[in-house]
């Protein structure tokens, strides 16, 4: 079997894949700029096979599954199963805003789905509404729940800091692990292309390390191989506490991925410029073609994307599509 080595040592073995740049919710950090072009295009169930058949000959051993909202795929349970039939696939991870979960945890988990990570930036109802433009706050603690209950853990609860909006939550957030087999994940907001929100409401994850040592005594903890997050655990819970900042510092050293959008194109870094289209050579089923399209994809991901700085760069055009 072939593997994929970047130029600086770096093994690839994960595959990010924004099955559709559609969604349910219409959060404020998020741009909405999608082109209709884009919004048309999505892989089908035999091109989805075709690619992690492909891509398994490369050494990919994880797939993370995310949009858009992965959940509004009428196929979704088919996918994880087309992706589950390959033995070299040994992990299939799904990110979601979780309305949805209540009624497709059970049926994902029978197709072979191993965990999720579920959005979710407050506690309090009426900001949630505030952030996703959507009252589905109870529907995603639903989810949660029955998540837990058939056995897609451990859950990841995703919270993307944002000063001013969501600073009272990051308690309320932390206690989610201590009840529960929960490991919540603090992000720190990035930039979007075309968007000031970011100038407006970034907040560095020192800040809610400082909220949280504030009330509990937090040890620090270990995260699996690869594991962007620094991890810490609140004394006696059950879950654990983590920390994603690719602004304040990136992980970059460490990054065993590449991103491919609904549209077809991988990008080598969230932050790249430059990205490969694979979509014609899917849709034909070339595989030989393929195999080399993926391997130049990881043979121009950069070593890092270096600090940000939100009048220096061009910022992430579209993270619905590009999947985060």
């Amino acid at each position: 079997m072939e593997r994929l080595i970047d130029r600086f040592g770096r093994r690839i073995t994960y595959i990010r894949f924004s099955i559709t740049p559609r969604c349910n919710f219409d959060c404020i950090y998020c741009s909405s700029h999608i082109s209709e072009r884009a919004k048309s295009k999505e892989f089908n169930l035999d091109d989805i096979a075709f690619l992690f058949n492909t891509a398994s000959q490369l050494g990919i051993k994880k797939v993370r599954l995310t949009g858009g909202e992965p959940l509004v795929r009428k196929d979704i349970t088919d996918i994880v199963k087309k992706i589950r039939v390959n033995k070299e696939i040994k992990e299939i991870v799904l990110t979601t805003n979780g309305s949805l979960l209540k009624y497709l945890a059970k049926p994902l988990k029978e197709a072979g789905l191993s965990r999720v990570n579920i959005s979710l930036d407050s506690m309090r109802r009426d900001i949630f509404k505030k952030i996703t433009k959507r009252d589905e706050f109870n529907n995603v603690i639903e989810g949660i729940k029955k998540s837990v209950e058939v056995g897609l853990v451990p859950i990841k609860v995703n919270a993307v800091l944002m000063r001013g909006i969501n600073e009272e939550d990051v308690i309320p957030i932390v206690e989610l692990s201590l009840h529960y087999p929960i490991i919540v994940r603090f992000i720190e907001l990035m930039p979007v292309k075309g968007d000031n929100f970011w100038k407006d409401h970034y907040m560095p994850f020192s800040e809610a390390l400082n909220i949280i040592r504030g009330k509990y005594k937090l040890i620090k903890s270990k995260g699996a191989i690869g594991e962007v997050a620094d991890y810490y655990k609140v004394m006696g819970s059950k879950g654990k506490v983590g920390f994603i900042t690719p602004v304040s510092q990136h992980f970059c050293s460490n990054c065993n991925r590449i991103r491919i959008t609904a549209s077809g194109k991988i990008y080598p870094c969230l932050f790249s410029e430059e990205y490969v289209d694979i979509w014609e050579s899917v849709k034909a089923k070339r595989r030989n073609e393929l195999i080399k399209l993926i391997k130049r994809s990881v043979e121009i991901k950069p070593k890092e994307h270096g600090p940000i700085e939100l009048d220096d760069r061009v910022f992430i055009e579209n993270m619905r599509e590009l999947g985060g």
